[in-house]
C-alpha cells in the first residue's frame, strides 16, 4: 500500500515561520555588506589594505569558530542559540549608527563589527542548518532545503540590489540599522515556532570539548558518502574563493566592463539560484541522487570556460552572465541535495557537529585561497591564473565519482558510523526510480 503524502510545507506554520526569518537576515545581509564598505571607504577614506582586513576579519570567524559552533549545537537546544545570536548581530550592528550619531566611528570599530556579526552568524547559522532535521523529516527534510534555496537565492539578488539603493537614499548607518531590525524580526519569528526541541543527551562523564569536535570529525571522516561528499565541497569552496578573488578584477580591469554591466550579470547568478533550487528535487527523483550530484558539479568548470576565453563587449557579458545563471543553479541544486543526504545520514545527537565539521572544511581554506590567487595572479596574469582555477573545478567532480556517492539513487536512511568502504544497502532500480533500506 502506498503511504500517504505528507502535508505541504506551506501548511507547517512552524516551518513557515523558520523560513520566513531566515530569509530575512539573508536580504538584510547585502545591506550591511555595501554599507560597511561605504564609511569604511567613503567616510574613512580607508586604504586598499584596510578594506583588506576588514573582510579578512569577516572570514576569519568560520576558521576559529566552526568547530566549537558544532559542539555548542549538540550540547544545547538549537533554537534559543539562533534567537540569542541574532540579537547578538542586531546589537553589533546598530552600535555603527550609534557612532555616527557621536562622530566617533573609526576603522577599528568596523574591524569588530566585521569579525563579531561573522562569528554570530557561523555559531547560529550552524545552529540554524542543525535545527531543521529536528522540524522536518524524509520527504519534508529535502522539500525544506530547497524552499530555503529559493528564498535565499531570492533574498540574496534583492538584499544586494535593495543595499545599493538603501544606502543612496538613507546613508550607509542608517541602512545598517534596517539590517539590524532584520536579525530582531528573524528572533522573533523563531519565538513564535511551537515546535518542541528534544532535549540534548547528556555528555558523557570527563569528556572535553575537543573530544566531542574529534567525534564529528570521525562521523564525516569515516562515513564513505558524507566523507566524499565533504571533501568535494572543500575541493571546491577552495576553488571558487580563488576564483572571486580575482574575476571581477578581470571583468573590471582587462574586459573594460562597467560597474552597471558587473552588477547586472552578478544578478544573473540569483536569478540561477532560485531556478537550481525549484528544479532540484524533481531532477532527483528521475535521476538519482548521485548522478544528479555528479552532474551539478561537471557543470561547474564548464561553465567558467567563457569566462577565460570571451573579449570585451556585449556578447561576453552575455555569454558569462548566463553561464554565471547556470553556474549558481548548479551550486544551489547541489547544495540542497548533498545537504539533505548528510542530514540524513547523521544521528541526532551529531547534527550540529557534522555541520560544523562540513563548513570548516569548505571555508576554512578561503582566505588561504585568495591569496593563492592573487599571487597566481600577479606571477602569470589575470587569465592565466583563471585558467588554472577553471581546470581545479574538475577536481569536485573526480572526488565523487570515485566514491561511493555515485551510485545513490535516493537519499539514505540515517546510518551510524559505517566503516571505510562500507556503504548502506542501496537497491537502485532504473533512473527515476530507487529502493533505499536501512
Amino acid at each position: 500500500m502506498r503511504a500517504a503524502p505528507e502535508p505541504s510545507l506551506w501548511r507547517h506554520g512552524n516551518f513557515r515561520r523558520y523560513w520566513g526569518g531566515q530569509a530575512v537576515t539573508v536580504a538584510g545581509y547585502g545591506i550591511t555588506t555595501i554599507g560597511i564598505s561605504v564609511i569604511a571607504v567613503v567616510d574613512l577614506h580607508a586604504s586598499t589594505m584596510n578594506v583588506a582586513l576588514i573582510a579578512v576579519a569577516g572570514k576569519l570567524p568560520a576558521l576559529l569558530l566552526s568547530l566549537h559552533a558544532g559542539v555548542l549545537a549538540d550540547r544545547c537546544r538549537k533554537r534559543p542559540i539562533i534567537i540569542t545570536c541574532d540579537v547578538g548581530c542586531a546589537l553589533t550592528l546598530i552600535s555603527i549608527p550609534l557612532a555616527q550619531c557621536a562622530g566617533q566611528v573609526t576603522l577599528v570599530q568596523l574591524y569588530a563589527v566585521a569579525f563579531l556579526v561573522a562569528g554570530f552568524q557561523v555559531v547560529g547559522n550552524n545552529a540554524s542548518i542543525s535545527y531543521l532535521p529536528s522540524l522536518l523529516r524524509g520527504e519534508q527534510l529535502k522539500e525544506g532545503n530547497a524552499k530555503l534555496g529559493a528564498t535565499n537565492s531570492l533574498a540574496d539578488l534583492a538584499g544586494n540590489n535593495l543595499g545599493g539603493l538603501l544606502v543612496a537614499v538613507l546613508g550607509a548607518a542608517r541602512a545598517i540599522a534596517l539590517d539590524a531590525l532584520t536579525y530582531l524580526v528573524c528572533a522573533l519569528c523563531l519565538l513564535t515556532v511551537r515546535h518542541r526541541e528534544p532535549k540534548p543527551d547528556p555528555r558523557p562523564a570527563g569528556g572535553s570539548q575537543w573530544t566531542e569536535i574529534r567525534e564529528g570529525l570521525d562521523h564525516t571522516l569515516n562515513t564513505p558518502v558524507v566523507r566524499s561528499i565533504v571533501l568535494s565541497n572543500a575541493t571546491a569552496s577552495f576553488a571558487l574563493a580563488a576564483g572571486s578573488a580575482l574575476w571581477s578584477l578581470h571583468l573590471l580591469r582587462e574586459l573594460s566592463w562597467s560597474p552597471t554591466a558587473l552588477g547586472v550579470v552578478m544578478g544573473a547568478g540569483g536569478v540561477g539560484g532560485f531556478f537550481g533550487a525549484l528544479l532540484w528535487r524533481g531532477l532527483e527523483r528521475r535521476w538519482g541522487a548521485g548522478p544528479l550530484m555528479l552532474g551539478a558539479l561537471a557543470l561547474n568548470p564548464l561553465a567558467q570556460l567563457p569566462l577565460v576565453l570571451v573579449g570585451p563587449g556585449t556578447t561576453g557579458q552575455v555569454v558569462i552572465g548566463a553561464c554565471l545563471l547556470v553556474q549558481t543553479g548548479a551550486a544551489v541544486a547541489h547544495g540542497g541535495l548533498q545537504r539533505s543526504v548528510r542530514q540524513e545520514l547523521c544521528p541526532a545527537r551529531l547534527q550540529g557537529r557534522a555541520q560544523a565539521t562540513g563548513a570548516w572544511l569548505a571555508f576554512g581554506l578561503r582566505p588561504l585561497a585568495a591569496f593563492l590567487a592573487g599571487v597566481l595572479g600577479t606571477l602569470v596574469g589575470l587569465r592565466p591564473a583563471l585558467g588554472v582555477i577553471t581546470l581545479l573545478l574538475a577536481a569536485p567532480f573526480v572526488i565523487l565519482w570515485r566514491s561511493p556517492t555515485r551510485g545513490l539513487r535516493s537519499s539514505l536512511t540515517p546510518v551510524l558510523r559505517p566503516g571505510p568502504g562500507v556503504l548502506p544497502h542501496v537497491t537502485s532500480g532504473p533512473a527515476g526510480s530507487s529502493t533505499t533500506t536501512s
